[in-house]
């Protein structure tokens, strides 16, 4: 018996030497540029630069479990400080930074880097003071294949410094080539600009590709400050909840990823396909656009992934719901599939409705009851249209003779308590391209509503369009437009701080106005097929506070 337990106890003993060289292994530094400012770098083990090894659990969790053995046996301060260059390999240009203070602090940074200007920004600690004896951050904005100089500055709860930390760093290149390290700038007003990031969220690959995709991030001197890959596809928007920001890096998933970088929630559209557009309703499920694989039609299904178990359920089938004008169209020849409706964009309304824009039919919808019984309350689009299949008295009537929407893109409802109840805004991107290919003998030219439509890709001009909605009197008034370049397909629309930032996603360029329409900054970039989006964000309550 003695004997076994001796056996039992160097088995045990062994199996936790071997656990620690597996979790534990000795710390390799490097310097990350070649000049007398350089600082030390941990160099972690096992580490790879494979979107598809990257986003997976197992490989998130062995870089986590790796960060968490060297904060625990090491002692790091701010004069010696934990360095990582994009640890868990979704930041290409981010540093992980950690070191601990005797005092309540607050950490801010700067790069400055020769030729371009600099970036500076306080960072995040996660505390209601802003202040914090424990820091853990991602330190984002370098110029990519460039040398730059970081400096950290500690700041205490009076507003004095009380030190001050500066390195030199030589960024890595961008992963998806050099050409996108700045974007071409027009400068057309002198009024400043929000404060933020331009998000380019795909220009790269089509939704059926394998190939690698990033998203990018540009200050307002179109310099590039962050390049995030994905595995493939496109990335849609941005969500934001709880420090994790979620966005999708293939059409069959959707990440969470903490502000340092790591990859903490992952979801999987089963035997569905996203595209186009993700939500959180009231409870963050996400509500997602969908096309079922296999199936003989697409982009024509909402589905919901549940938030914490990541169960999915369809909630909408737009063939339930408009069946008689599903049989009016046909499939275009050489198609693999009938995209009969083609949704691009969702909007919650009032916690269990939605809005949801339809490209194919230059119809804007609105479905009610989407968790039970769904039914559509109303559409904004040509009653010639829809005559034929009988939904015209589903229309709201037009209070003017405006040209309507065609094609339009990333529809946004905008609720506004200055206005009387049941009345709402809806913006919209207005591509203004009368086409559908799956009801080929439509006559666009012919229909009275769309006077400034145009029939073709090649030449013409977009809008953004903003509307009044009144459901009381069933109306639909178009209040502002703004004349933009010319995208059949794609682009976005955000109202931002008073601002509009405006991509017109096929001209390759994004656009930021005054609320008037007044164009204050004017981007054009190359590479890619098209800018697919463009969002800015701040960041706040993320990197940054």
């Amino acid at each position: 018996m003695k004997h076994i337990k001796k056996i039992l106890i160097l088995l045990l003993s062994m199996t936790f030497i071997l656990l620690c060289f597996t979790f534990y292994e000795p710390l390799e530094t490097e310097a990350y540029s070649d000049d007398e400012n350089a600082i030390s770098y941990v160099k972690l083990h096992h580490t790879s630069d494979y979107p598809i090894t990257i986003y997976s659990e197992t490989y998130q969790s062995q870089i986590n479990t790796q960060i968490n053995k060297i904060i625990n046996h090491h002692q790091y301060t701010f004069d010696q400080p934990l360095l990582i260059e994009n640890p868990y390999g979704t930041n290409t240009t981010g540093i992980y930074a950690y070191f601990e203070t005797d005092e309540l602090l607050q950490a801010s940074y700067t790069i400055h880097c020769d030729g371009y200007q600099d970036f500076s920004r306080t960072l995040n600690n996660n505390t209601l003071t802003g202040y914090t004896t424990k820091h853990e951050y991602l330190l984002i904005g370098s110029i990519p294949g460039k040398t730059n100089t970081i400096t950290l500055t500690l700041t205490n709860q009076a507003g004095k410094i009380v030190n001050t930390l500066s390195w030199s760093y030589r960024a890595p290149e961008l992963q998806g080539g050099n050409q996108y390290l700045t974007v071409d700038k027009t400068h057309q007003e002198s009024a400043s600009l929000t404060n933020g990031l331009y998000t380019v969220l795909g220009n790269d690959v089509t939704e059926d590709s394998e190939d690698q995709a990033y998203m990018r991030l540009y200050d307002n001197d179109g310099v590039i400050r962050s390049e995030i890959p994905i595995i493939s596809y496109r990335s849609h928007r941005i969500l934001f909840d709880q420090n994790v920001m979620y966005f999708s890096i293939s059409s069959s998933q959707i990440v969470g990823i903490g502000q340092t970088g790591y990859v903490s929630q992952f979801y999987n559209t089963g035997e569905y396909k996203l595209h186009h557009d993700y939500i959180f309703d009231d409870q963050h499920n996400l509500i997602v656009l969908a096309s079922k694989k296999n199936a003989k039609t697409s982009e024509d299904k909402i589905i919901m992934i549940e938030n914490g178990t990541g169960t999915v359920t369809e909630l909408v089938d737009l063939i339930d719901l408009l069946p008689d004008y599903y049989k009016t169209t046909s499939l275009p020849d050489g198609a693999d599939d009938l995209d009969w409706m083609h949704i691009n964009s969702l909007a919650l309304v009032d916690h269990s409705n939605l809005i949801i824009s339809s490209r194919e039919t230059s119809t804007i919808i609105k479905i009610n009851q989407i968790y039970s019984s769904p039914t559509i309350d109303y559409m904004i689009g040509s009653d010639q249209f829809w005559k034929e299949s009988g939904y015209d008295n589903l229309l709201l009537d037009q209070t003017s003779d405006f040209s309507l929407q065609a094609g339009q893109h990333c529809v946004t409802y905008v609720k506004d308590n200055s206005l009387n109840e049941g009345q709402y805004y809806l913006y919209l991107y207005n591509n203004n391209l009368a086409v559908s290919t799956t009801r080929a003998n439509y006559d666009w030219k012919n229909d009275p509503h769309y006077s400034l439509a145009y029939y073709n890709l090649k030449k013409g001009t977009s809008y953004y369009y903003k509307y009044l909605i009144d459901e009381n009197n069933r109306t639909v008034e178009l209040v502002q437009s703004i004349p933009v370049d010319y995208s059949g397909y794609v682009s976005s629309v955000q109202e931002l701080n008073g601002h509009i930032i405006i991509d017109s996603g096929m001209a390759m360029s994004w656009s930021e106005y005054s609320q008037d329409g007044t164009l204050l900054q004017k981007y054009t970039t190359t590479g890619g097929k098209f800018v697919y989006r463009v969002f800015k964000y701040d960041y706040l309550g993320y990197w940054f506070q």
